[in-house]
């Protein structure tokens, strides 16, 4: 299975180079089929001597570079990208092999709305702890939201939904749901051209992040 992962790349990308070749052949055909038109309708023209040389050289196709097998790893999101850090981290893999990307996406927060004294904010923690809720932070940023209490952020409005039923089912019910345009980071990993060793590696630490994914794909652009 670990191998596989490899192969699929490498035959994936074989079929990309016989398809551009089967298209650029079939439009090498058409355009010949285009050029044969009626003798009678052919009218002799002139060529100068730098058009005769530059209608007899040979035209240079432009060079596509290949690309680059990667194994992609993730994607992580809150506390789970600190923890996947430090495992990619322990498999001292080459520096220029691993390339890592953060997207901000859209998100929904699972929170309650922000208090005005710092006397709310540790009465409803206090409450918190009691109803056994300790999955929580106090966003301490100055703006709209300086003490709120955070109590889950989700890439999915069902995902966020579901905590906030069974966040009230317990006993919190000042907690809502709001839809955050770029609020979650996700980070996803990527490794280049990695030995079937690697593989195995990275497929244990599926252990502990079994939400992780391992894709075989083209590496991305640096920087992108």
């Amino acid at each position: 299975m670990r191998l596989l992962l490899i192969m699929l790349v490498l035959v994936n990308l074989g079929f990309f180079g016989y398809h551009r070749f089967l298209n650029e052949t079939t439009d090498t055909s058409a355009q010949i089929t285009a050029l044969q038109i009626s003798p009678e309708k052919i009218s002799p023209i002139v060529l100068s001597a730098s058009s005769a040389v530059a209608a007899t050289a040979p035209a240079v196709a432009p060079v596509t570079p290949l690309q680059t097998a990667c194994v992609e790893w993730g994607a992580f999101g809150g506390a789970d990208v600190a923890r996947a850090d430090g495992a990619l981290a322990a498999l001292a893999l080459p520096a220029d092999a691993v390339q890592r990307r953060v997207t901000d996406i859209d998100g929904y927060w699972v929170h309650m709305p922000a208090f005005k004294t710092k006397a709310e904010v540790d009465r409803k923690l206090g409450e918190l702890k009691a109803l056994g809720v300790t999955d929580f932070f106090v966003v301490q940023d100055a703006g709209l939201w300086r003490n709120a209490v955070s109590l889950g952020l989700y890439k999915s409005e069902d995902a966020a939904t579901a905590e906030l039923e069974r966040l009230r089912k317990i006993g919190v019910r000042s907690a809502l749901v709001t839809r955050r345009e770029k609020f979650l980071k996700q980070v996803s990993y990527f490794v280049r051209e990695p030995s079937a060793a690697t593989i195995a590696r990275i497929t244990e630490l599926q252990r502990d992040f079994p939400m992780a994914e391992i894709k075989a794909l083209s590496c991305p652009t640096p920087g992108l």
